[in-house]
């Protein structure tokens, strides 16, 4: 990994991660964490949001107890010599006043320890998780950070919304510094604070773009047939799934590749076509290698709010790989990228598109997308997020030495 050279250094940061660092492939807030990690002691801490007997179906329900239970078994791990990752012992259950209050005192002990252990001092607050509004008030930091990466209160499949929405209002009101991810992210948040930023995801950029060029054929895909329209990613109901049966259905002659685990939805139809191939789930090394060996790149989500608000994270992975992408039609990727990307309004287009795609794509959209990626990279984005932070921190000791001047 590059250092980078304009980064925060020598703070303590405790982040509350919105995705479980064992669980999935790296989410943003683990990739901004591993670079933070290089100069700063980070404390990473797995959701501690789960309510895992509120699911409707139990054979989901099942799978997600068997996945928190191999985090929580971790426990504490010392990745490398600044970067830790906690998952807290919590009852997997929330939504009641009384449950919730348990939970706050265990897990509030559980960080009470860790700090104490690991000699943290008014650290930096780093929130991708609301659940942390209930006991927020019980760290001693300098600075928090509200990273804004969903509208999980938009997501259908999201339970007790409204208790959500109360957290969400805590920690944007407690807030010193909020990060938008999306341009609909910011436009929502703007008006609640005077200090929002919009800073979309960055990319691996080397390593997408060196597999990219390299004709290295993933073992995965050797006897799969070409072309190839690819996806990679967690796999929910939240994806098209209509949509991808219309297209392969249509399209026989293309091969359509998922990667990526299962967790809701029900793909037992699509996974049964002739020209559907599912890897699972793959190790984040070999992620840039399956992505280069697409022949174009899909972003299929069924459109709701939530969708409209999101900035998929594989946007500038898939750009970086040079690869022809097609979308469905999500703000920030339509109206920024639409002269590099298709984008498709149904299902009927999408699948139009894909045909397109595959034909019409140029060396100069190709190229294009090359170097909207590289002004995305991960290093550039923590020097910009880094200098947001210390100007922030600056700010506030200012403005503290001035009131206590009033005092004296």
């Amino acid at each position: 990994m590059i250092m980078v050279s304009n980064m925060i250094q020598d703070q303590d940061i405790v982040c509350f991660a919105p995705g479980d660092w064992w669980g999935m492939n790296p989410s943003c807030t683990t990739h901004i964490m591993k670079r933070l990690a290089e100069k700063n002691k980070v404390i990473y801490i797995n959701p501690i949001s789960s309510d895992l007997f509120g699911m409707s179906r139990k054979k989901k329900r099942v799978a997600r107890i068997i996945r928190k239970l191999k985090s929580v078994i971790k426990l504490f791990r010392r990745v490398n010599h600044n970067l830790y990752v906690v998952s807290p012992i919590f009852l997997p259950v929330q939504g009641t006043l009384l449950l919730d209050r348990v939970n706050n005192v265990l897990i509030t002990m559980q960080l009470k320890l860790l700090q104490f252990f690991l000699k943290v001092k008014k650290p930096i607050l780093w929130i991708g998780n609301v659940r942390v509004a209930d006991f927020i008030s019980h760290f001693n930091q300098q600075l928090v950070v509200y990273h804004v990466s969903d509208r999980l209160d938009e997501c259908p499949y999201t339970h007790n919304k409204e208790k959500l929405r109360l957290r969400e209002t805590t920690i944007s009101q407690k807030s010193d510094l909020i990060v938008c991810v999306s341009k609909k992210l910011y436009e929502w948040k703007k008006d609640s604070k005077a200090n929002v930023h919009y800073l979309p995801h960055g990319v691996d950029f080397t390593l997408f773009r060196e597999a990219g060029e390299q004709n290295i054929c993933l073992e995965e895909l050797d006897k799969i047939p070409k072309p190839i329209a690819g996806y990679f990613g967690t796999m929910t109901a939240n994806n098209d799934i209509e949509l991808l049966l219309y297209c392969a259905h249509k399209l026989p002659d293309v091969s359509f590749v998922f990667a990526g685990q299962i967790t809701g939805g029900d793909y037992s139809e699509l996974l049964q076509m002739p020209n559907v191939y599912y890897l699972g789930r793959l190790p984040y090394e070999k992620i840039p290698f399956l992505c280069a060996g697409f022949d174009v790149c899909m972003l299929q989500w069924k459109i709701n709010e939530w969708i409209r608000h999101c900035n998929p994270l594989k946007l500038f992975e898939y750009m970086a790989s040079g690869r022809p992408i097609i979308s469905v039609h999500i703000d920030e990727v339509a109206e920024k990228y639409s002269d590099v990307i298709s984008i498709a309004n149904n299902k009927k287009e999408f699948c139009n598109a894909i045909t397109w795609e595959l034909r019409n794509d140029t060396a100069e959209r190709r190229n294009s997308r090359i170097r909207i990626a590289e002004q995305h990279s991960w290093d550039s984005h923590i020097e910009k997020l880094s200098q947001i932070i210390m100007d922030t921190i600056a700010a506030k000791q200012a403005n503290g030495n001035e009131n206590a001047q009033k005092y004296v």
